[in-house]
């Protein structure tokens, strides 16, 4: 089972839900000239930046579940390079983390904003660590929400915990199907990508949550965007985890000295430990430990969640977020 899945994610598979907000969008040009998707949310003299998961997600797969956020504040989410529908990348070369970091500091600048506060969501949360130690000084505070881990070794755990629960679950001939539709050729050679997408998701997804299963309001869709688009998710995927390599952030952390909001799911596939890693590496960061959730609390315990967010991007962090001490 191990190394069938490398995601990071969250998500609904059912695209359903419509703001009922009025949404801006449009596209901003990158350096390189690429055409990066952008849809506002709310409004207000705040601005918070989302940073969606993946890779190979687009922003529908945690903007309806974050309408909260939106009160009385202005929500930029946008589509990653490649993804949703921010132009198609053909080019592995430029699925580079490197260029993620020029985007979203294109998207900055388009917006002329002078620092940014970020809301990292999985995947996201580790693209906004890559973005704020290239440019500590234009980040004002971060949220890492369920983010992805900070070393490489971390994504071996997480792969494996996905290897325990899945016959927990699933039935032999289930488990063959799932590992089946996760090659990248059957997504590339599928008649319907996009059903190969939600199939493959409806089961995987079960992992992460809390109760080990889809019983959960999601809102969001991570199947949403052009039939090519997902067609390129696991490709995508591919091409942006080959671009870091052997990749170590802690020792670059400590240059990023904006208050750093960690949150983290007991039941997350991701270990604990590797949250614990990014609140003891940023100097101004604390853990959020949410006892009932998985990987996707925006529908297990958003109860929780958003007051916690709502605290933190007020300016002050919330009283159950403690201090990470060195334990390893």
């Amino acid at each position: 089972m191990k190394r069938y899945i490398l995601t990071f994610l969250v998500v609904s598979l059912f695209a359903a839900s419509v703001s009922a907000q009025d949404a801006q969008e449009g596209f901003i040009l990158t350096p390189d000239e690429v055409r990066i998707f952008y849809k506002i949310v709310g409004s207000g003299a705040n601005t918070l930046v989302m940073v969606h998961g993946g890779p190979g997600n687009s922003l529908e797969s945690i903007r309806a579940d974050m309408e909260p956020l939106a009160k009385g504040r202005r929500v930029i989410y946008y589509d990653q390079r490649g993804q949703g529908r921010s132009e198609l990348i053909k080019d592995g070369k430029k699925l580079a983390y490197e260029y993620h970091i020029a985007d979203l500091e294109a998207l900055r600048q388009h917006f002329k904003l002078e620092k940014m506060k970020l809301f990292g969501n999985s995947w996201g949360g580790l693209m906004a660590s890559l973005y704020a130690v290239a440019h500590p000084d234009r980040v004002e505070r971060m949220v890492l929400h369920h983010p992805a881990s900070p070393t490489r070794g971390f994504l071996d755990d997480m792969d494996d915990e996905i290897s325990r629960r899945m016959p927990k679950i699933y039935k032999p001939e289930q488990i063959e199907r799932a590992k089946k539709i996760s090659k990248e050729e059957y997504w590339l050679q599928a008649s319907d990508p996009v059903a190969v997408c939600r199939e493959f998701f409806t089961m995987v997804l079960t992992t992460y949550t809390y109760s080990q299963t889809l019983n959960i309001p999601f809102k969001g869709d991570v199947c949403a965007g052009p039939k090519e688009s997902v067609r390129q998710w696991r490709t995508t995927n591919r091409h942006m985890w080959a671009s870091l390599g052997d990749f170590n952030l802690m020792p670059k952390l400590a240059a990023v000295k904006a208050p750093v909001l960690v949150i983290h799911g007991a039941a997350d596939v991701i270990p604990l430990r590797s949250s614990e890693f990014w609140a003891y590496g940023y100097p101004n960061a604390r853990l959020f430990l949410i006892e009932k959730s998985g990987h996707i609390s925006q529908a297990e315990t958003p109860e929780i969640l958003f007051p916690a967010v709502e605290t933190f991007l007020q300016g002050t962090f919330p009283a159950q977020a403690r201090i990470v001490v060195r334990k390893w």
